[in-house]
């Protein structure tokens, strides 16, 4: 499998992300943070299982294998990281969903478009990795368009894209995932501006 392919599915899944928000939009503030808060339990417990027992890990392998990255076998996959964002955005934003829409959306569109373009067209690469500048304008593109969309202003969205994107340049390591710190930078400084 390409590359670009492999990415355009890990991409594909990112945008269930969207599922999050649509329930904050149904259940409405505090609720929805309740049950993201006990779906993200669900998701530490398939994914332990997935990390801890083999039968477990051999079909839910079996089953997103493909879209998931070398290090995603030995510890746990972007799930559980966007689960945990998507529900730190909730948390940060209280109740006001223009503020978790653009978080999460953020997350969904602006990390797909640096992904999908920095593999199909980047060739500025930047900060000394991977990332090209191609790449993470696009992000920051998609990422204002997403919270303007929300009904964000122009300098607040610009902002929070421009944390999101910065977020998304930073390396992934065992420690740091930008599926969790994109929602949640987003999100703080929304609130910070709003």
């Amino acid at each position: 499998m390409s590359e670009l392919r492999r990415e355009l599915g890990r991409k594909a899944f990112h945008m269930l992300a969207l599922v999050y928000w649509a329930g904050f939009i149904l259940l409405g503030w505090p609720r929805a943070g309740w049950c993201m808060a006990a779906w993200l339990v669900v998701v530490l417990i398939i994914e332990t299982a997935r990390l801890k027992v083999p039968k477990v890990s051999r079909v839910l392998v079996g089953l997103f294998g493909a879209m998931m990255r070398e290090t995603e076998h030995r510890r746990y996959s972007g799930i559980v990281h966007a689960t945990a964002g998507s529900l730190a955005a909730m948390i940060i934003a209280q109740g006001d969903s223009a503020v978790v829409g653009a978080a999460i959306g953020q997350f969904a569109f602006g990390d797909a478009a640096a992904a999908l373009v920095g593999k199909a067209f980047g060739r500025t690469k930047i900060l000394g990795g991977k990332k090209s500048l191609e790449g993470t304008l696009a992000g920051l593109a998609a990422g204002y368009g997403v919270a303007i969309a929300c009904g964000v202003s122009p300098g607040a969205s610009f902002a929070s894209a421009l944390a999101a994107s910065a977020v998304e340049l930073l390396p992934t390591t065992a420690w740091f995932n930008d599926n969790l710190w994109m929602p949640a930078a987003s999100a703080l400084v929304l609130a910070l501006l709003r």
